[in-house]
């Protein structure tokens, strides 16, 4: 047996990866409140290791505990918006203008493109490629600490990303189109040409969402 064959993942990662997906598929304006046992049992595991995943959702931030009641996911407020948009606007415009300037990883962008146009009928597969090709970019520009607070914002940017494209093929068809004229702004090694398609990405984004547009960094 190969030394790099994957280990069988564990009970508490079953449970986390199954709540991550779950909760990320929740549109961002609707909250819930979960059930251990309700969840041990549609991912197939006891209720201890559903502990242990709510425990890490909570430290992320993405679950709240309520007394007597239990574990709740709230939804996304205008402020949690307003500041991702913003996280969105600042890091991602740096981010492209950064990578523009080489090396591009082109492969892996189109790589994740093409795992986004093969999930036009699955949503949240579709957001999941959507924030990986936006995480990769900003990764590629060589700022760990800006990498980190950008992940901060994943599941945030999952469950609002859901909203723009369900039930919309129009509108996940011309996701793939504006990422894929960032990915070739950002071949031509001009900052303003990537930060142009970045922004304009963003601002579609926002009007899908019905988020009014602000001024971007360099406005």
């Amino acid at each position: 047996m190969s030394i790099y064959h994957k280990p069988a993942p564990t009970a508490p990662e079953i449970a986390y990866e199954w709540l991550r997906r779950e909760i990320s598929a929740l549109p961002w304006d609707q909250e819930i409140f979960l059930s251990e046992s309700a969840i041990a049992e549609a991912a197939g595991v006891s209720r201890t290791p559903v502990r242990e995943a709510l425990l890490r959702l909570e430290a992320s931030g993405l679950i709240r505990r309520v007394a007597h009641k239990g574990a709740f996911v709230p939804a996304l407020t205008g402020r949690d918006i307003d500041d991702m948009v913003e996280v969105r606007r600042v890091i991602g415009d740096w981010a492209v203008r950064k990578v523009s300037q080489g090396p591009v990883p082109v492969e892996e962008l189109q790589e994740l493109l093409n795992r986004q146009a093969e999930a036009l009928q699955d949503p949240v597969a579709f957001i999941e490629a959507d924030v990986l090709f936006h995480q990769r970019i900003v990764s590629a520009a060589g700022n760990p600490i800006f990498a980190s607070v950008y992940e901060a914002q994943r599941f945030k940017q999952l469950r609002m990303g859901l909203r723009a494209v369900v039930g919309s093929e129009e509108r996940s068809r011309r996701v793939l189109d504006e990422h894929q004229t960032i990915v070739e702004a950002l071949q031509t090694g001009d900052p303003d040409k990537a930060s142009a398609a970045s922004l304009a990405h963003l601002n579609s984004t926002l009007t899908a969402l019905h988020i009014p547009h602000r001024p971007g960094p360099s406005s």
